[in-house]
């Protein structure tokens, strides 16, 4: 069998008993994937081809935590081509005839991230959330919201050269470069542990990643949004750092290769 070298019957048979456990572990209720790899088992079995189950088995049997530099390593085309969804499809999950907002400000989020974040922060619980590029605010306050309803009050700072004119008791809106963030972040010994910093202000994207390398410790997380234009970048910084980093596929491929905005680069510190 193409890639995992399984006939099509022990194919089917795994990717059987992988969605049974799967909707054991849901308390028995199955999702509209589930009953479609369910048909495609069926399917398999009846015309002899695997179809889109080898993918199915090796995304439910690879280990969550991986090395980034694999899938870093691919070009463009390689990670558009092995998206879960065409890319015209994605483009849109941001909105297509309005932009999603929340409280009434913009959310540049796509509606994956606003699945994963939630799941991330409830399972993470972090003490400092440092969103770097903060628009117009909308992005800080759903972090602050989704804490909440799990019950967490991290540390809330988003970092933007334009000033925010919202104020919220659960958010620190700082106005300053992120080329300099030792000069925005003079507290950054004293910050809450762990850590989930996300990187969206796509400027000086080496500077921020190697002032957070020195300072992020084991299972901090590091998220860099809409990264398909920074993969160089990340590969050399993964390259030079003395410090390991692991991809969370769990988050990644959650509704199947690479969706969310973060492509590749869903980072936990080793």
């Amino acid at each position: 069998m193409a890639g995992l070298g399984y006939e099509v019957n022990e194919l089917a048979e795994t990717a059987e008993r992988l969605v049974t456990a799967k909707v054991a572990r849901q308390g028995g209720i199955a999702t509209y994937h589930d009953h479609h790899i369910r048909r495609a088992v069926t399917e398999a079995r009846r015309t002899g081809r695997p179809d889109e189950l080898t993918r199915y088995v090796e995304l439910l049997t690879v280990e969550r935590f991986q090395d980034p530099l694999p899938r870093l390593d691919r070009s463009d085309r390689e990670v558009l081509a092995a998206l879960a969804f065409p890319v015209r499809n994605f483009v849109a999950t941001q909105g297509v005839t309005d932009h999603l907002t929340w409280v009434g400000q913009p959310l540049y989020k796509t509606v994956f991230d606003l699945a994963c974040y939630p799941m991330l922060i409830a399972e993470l619980a972090p003490g400092t959330i440092i969103e770097l590029g903060s628009g117009s605010g909308g992005s800080a306050l759903w972090l602050a919201d989704v804490a909440e309803a799990h019950g967490l009050r991290p540390l809330i700072i988003s970092i933007d050269r334009t000033a925010v004119d919202l104020t919220d008791d659960r958010v620190s809106f700082r106005t300053g470069d992120v080329g300099h963030l030792d000069e925005v972040l003079t507290d950054c010994a004293d910050l809450p542990r762990p850590w989930l910093v996300i990187e969206d202000a796509h400027a000086h994207v080496r500077t921020v990643l190697d002032f957070f390398d020195a300072r992020l410790t084991a299972g901090d997380y590091l998220l860099v949004e809409d990264s398909l234009a920074k993969r160089a970048t990340l590969r050399e910084f993964l390259w030079s750092s003395p410090h390991h980093y692991q991809l969370d596929t769990r988050y990644l491929d959650l509704f199947g290769e690479n969706t969310s905005s973060a492509i590749d680069s869903i980072f936990r510190r080793a």
